[in-house]
């Protein structure tokens, strides 16, 4: 496949080849792997792993690989809402100086551009390929679901053969992948959005001021972040983004919306920030039903609209979305921004790129290099690997040179102790027991062969919004 991708590549550029100016992607990591199989799925045939409800009734659907560290998600969430349980520390992870040893990143990352022409090439979409551990937890739980012993995937031996969008599937879109419409009671849901709660306070100016608090989105969690990792002594450096972004979670039973929540997050940023198109979101954060329309407009117009032969729509759907869709909606808007690819080249672990990629997206934010939290003005990064979607709102260096990714998950709720301390001088004796829940290292991130990430232009003087 990458000599394929490298050599014969479709309208003469790979996207596998970094580019000068790569401002945003030609090529997402979506439907290279769909592409591999014989022949593309029809109708409403089985493909793919199968895909179970979570055992801890948060309402998600995952897959059966997946649901092993979606459960041990679902610990450090418990973990962090105050139980007084055991955290097992992770094993030592790759060092930075050993990353920066083994990785030339440019030979692994693809800066993905469209071109610039009324006939756009469109931003074809897979996932990428994840490393099948039959662990004894994945195992376990495979057994409790399917009542008998799991199998282990069978390997792909096929070849590359289509080269042209096709209609992908459950695989790539979730279990949902085939549905023309949602459940009315969850379109009815989505278009009521989350509970709000408003509440009335008496302003410096002695004016009444209206304050709003939605159910599923919280502010404010940078700003304790920083000072968790401020005090944990096993953190020799870390790096946040702008502190406005919310953290934005799924509603009960909605399901798999994750890519939307992102962008959600995205838009937060964009909107506390006042960055250039936040005329396009004036007040709250737009629904899922107004990003579905926005997909669909940016498909219209041409923009990364292979993904409406890949998904045959998502207007009124639940069906996966991705990077493409993501960078569709801004491009559409006039936000700039960048997405890159992440893909295996010789025996350099994939998620070593992307954390010396995103590292060194971090340190062009930083104003004080002496301080041990850099507060970055930067925006947060949309982040993709197979079948989930998160936040990245900073990034960890220990003293031991491990590096870890801080994320905002949309699948876990923020925990009532997090809560308390927003607004608030944080003071704890463990800071690891509630930053667990936002930490994916090495152990999280190895699992997978491939990686995508979605950066907004950085605008603002450096520090600003701290």
């Amino acid at each position: 496949m990458q000599h394929f991708e490298l050599s014969h590549p479709e309208n003469g550029t790979s996207p596998f080849i970094a580019l000068e100016d790569a401002s945003s992607p030609r090529m997402s990591i979506r439907s290279v792997r769909a592409r591999m199989q014989e022949s593309p799925p029809s109708g409403d045939e089985e493909d793919g792993e199968p895909y179970v409800d979570c055992p801890a009734q948060c309402g998600e659907t995952v897959t059966l690989t997946e649901l092993s560290s979606h459960m041990e998600l679902h610990h450090a969430e418990d973990t962090a809402f105050g139980e007084a349980e055991a955290i097992t520390k992770p094993g030592k992870l790759t060092s930075y100086e050993d990353l920066a040893n083994q990785v030339n990143y440019n030979a692994t990352t693809s800066d993905i551009d469209l071109e610039d022409s009324t006939n756009r090439t469109n931003v074809s979409r897979h996932q990428p390929r994840r490393r099948h551990r039959d662990h004894n937890g994945i195992k376990d739980w495979k057994d409790i679901l399917l009542g008998s012993p799991s199998k282990k995937p069978r390997k792909s031996t096929t070849k590359l053969k289509h080269a042209t969008p096709y209609r992908l599937g459950k695989s790539e879109l979730g279990p949902h992948a085939y549905e023309r419409q949602m459940p009315a009671w969850l379109f009815n849901q989505l278009e009521r959005g989350a509970k709000v709660d408003v509440v009335r306070q008496i302003g410096p100016a002695g004016q009444i001021i209206r304050i709003e608090h939605v159910a599923n989105e919280t502010p404010g969690i940078l700003p304790v972040l920083a000072q968790l990792c401020e005090q944990d002594h096993a953190l020799k450096e870390v790096f946040l983004c702008h502190p406005g972004v919310k953290h934005v979670v799924k509603m009960p039973r909605e399901g798999g919306f994750c890519g939307y929540r992102n962008i959600q997050m995205m838009v937060s940023y964009i909107q506390a920030s006042k960055s250039p198109g936040h005329e396009h979101f004036p007040g709250r954060i737009p629904t899922i039903l107004y990003l579905q329309d926005l997909i669909e407009a940016a498909w219209d117009k041409g923009i990364n609209s292979a993904g409406r032969i890949e998904t045959g729509g998502v207007k009124g759907t639940r069906k996966y979305i991705g990077t493409p869709e993501a960078q569709a909606v801004f491009i559409d808007l006039g936000i700039g921004c960048e997405a890159n690819a992440f893909n295996p080249v010789d025996q350099t672990p994939v998620h070593c790129s992307l954390l010396i990629n995103v590292l060194e997206y971090f340190q062009k934010g930083v104003v004080d290099s002496s301080q041990k939290v850099h507060r970055t003005s930067l925006p947060p990064l949309y982040f993709q690997h197979p079948g989930h979607s998160l936040t990245i709102v900073g990034l960890e260096i220990c003293k031991n040179g491990a590096m870890t990714l801080l994320v905002l998950d949309p699948m876990f709720k923020t925990s009532p102790a997090l809560c308390r301390f927003i607004g608030a001088k944080v003071r704890t004796h463990n800071p690891d027991r509630l930053l667990k829940a936002y930490r994916r290292g090495e152990k999280y991130l190895g699992k997978y062969d491939g990686f995508e990430t979605l950066k907004l232009r950085p605008c603002l003087p450096p520090g600003d919004g701290w």
